[in-house]
């Protein structure tokens, strides 16, 4: 966890009430600053419990609460895109459903519509719902900081469940993310640089098209210091056309910053590619520093992995399965240690220029330890 900042360290350890201490729903205690939303409510009503909810749309409840207040969104389906430009809680209650098909995305710069747009604010939690069906991802949150994304359920959505991106100090944490066509979780800068974020005891299971969890540099703004950590990371990326893995740390971007990340004591099996993947494609990458340790990895590289690699490497595709590799055109240092790896031809691949430190790994049934290609 060395590479998480104070402020989401403290966090973490002290678990998601410290968000609603310091965070979004600081002022939340008072009647007045917390809003209704049900399928039943009407502009006259008092607007104290779910029973007497002054609104029926979710826009128009975050447009009427204060800031730092809290919108309890009730049972019920809302066809919508929710979009939070402000500090505050977004809380769904009963099974409050978003099902976001046929959304539009909020800018030009983003392929589809979301369930969930948290974008250029700070101090915002978004628990309790189940969102589906978004051509984009579920829960986006965009050029952000102090954001708590917990206990939802995430599926059949276009892309990913939970996307940080461009965003800083936030937390996913006790979510399930599955199904959805492009990964689980995606820590990435297409909207800004993205650092100090982490990903915490979720689930991420049965995302076809992609990883469970996506660690990767789109521009060159940067990705650092993220913890993704205590984990379930099972039998996603099994699509043979756009195969996945367990993590994976990636760029194809020159120049691009993908350093410094922790993935830690997660339990990682039957995914695509290996349970843990670092992909440097192309020289003159800053890919280093990342750290793999303490993760039971059992058997993954389901489909094979051609890894990709510009000159001066030449790729070795590894078609076994495999519990760690790193390929890398670009020089880099990685940190490999502590790590269970069990049930593989292969514990650890290492394909390209690489200065690994590997120690302290445990083996079981698998048939060569570390293999350089």
């Amino acid at each position: 966890m060395r590479q998480v900042s104070r402020l989401l360290a403290g966090f973490i350890a002290l678990g998601t009430a410290a968000f609603t201490l310091v965070g979004a729903t600081a002022a939340a205690n008072a009647a007045t600053s917390t809003v209704y939303v049900s399928k039943h409510g009407r502009g006259g009503n008092s607007d104290r419990s779910c029973a007497t909810a002054r609104y029926r749309h979710i826009n128009q409840a975050i447009a009427a609460a204060p800031k730092g207040g809290r919108v309890i969104v009730c049972g019920g389906t809302y066809k919508v895109q929710a979009v939070v430009t402000k500090s505050l809680a977004l809380i769904g209650r009963h099974d409050a459903t978003i099902n976001a098909q046929g959304q539009k995305p909020i800018t030009k710069k983003l392929p589809g519509g979301s369930g969930v747009v948290v974008f250029g604010t700070r101090n915002v939690e978004v628990t309790g719902f189940i969102v589906e069906n978004a051509g984009f991802d579920a829960i986006l949150v965009g050029r952000s900081s102090r954001v708590l994304v917990s206990h939802n359920l995430l599926k059949h959505n276009g892309d990913v469940g939970v996307d940080f991106n461009g965003t800083s100090d936030s937390l996913a944490t006790r979510n399930l993310s599955e199904f959805n066509k492009g990964g689980g979780f995606l820590i990435a800068d297409d909207l800004g640089p993205t650092h100090y974020d982490a990903v915490t005891r979720n689930a991420a299971l049965h995302n076809p098209g992609g990883c469970g969890v996506i660690i990767a540099g789109h521009s060159t703004a940067g990705v650092w210091g993220n913890y993704v950590a205590h984990n379930l990371i099972a039998y996603n990326g099994l699509n043979r056309k756009e195969p996945g893995a367990g993590v994976v740390i990636a760029t194809e971007v020159k120049g691009e910053r993908v350093s410094d990340n922790d993935v830690a004591d997660n339990d990682i099996y039957g995914n695509g590619l290996a349970g843990v993947t670092i992909h440097s494609h192309v020289p003159g990458q800053r890919m280093s520093g990342n750290q793999i340790v303490g993760n039971d990895i059992g058997r993954n590289n389901l489909v094979g992995d051609t890894i990709g690699l510009a000159p001066p490497v030449t790729a070795h595709p590894d078609k076994r399965t495999t519990g760690i590799l790193v390929g890398a055109s670009s020089v880099i240092r990685v940190w490999i240690h502590g790590n269970y790896i069990h049930d593989n031809w292969f514990g650890i691949y290492l394909n390209g220029r690489i200065h690994g430190h590997i120690y302290n790994n445990r083996f079981h049934r698998v048939h060569k330890r570390i293999k350089v290609a």
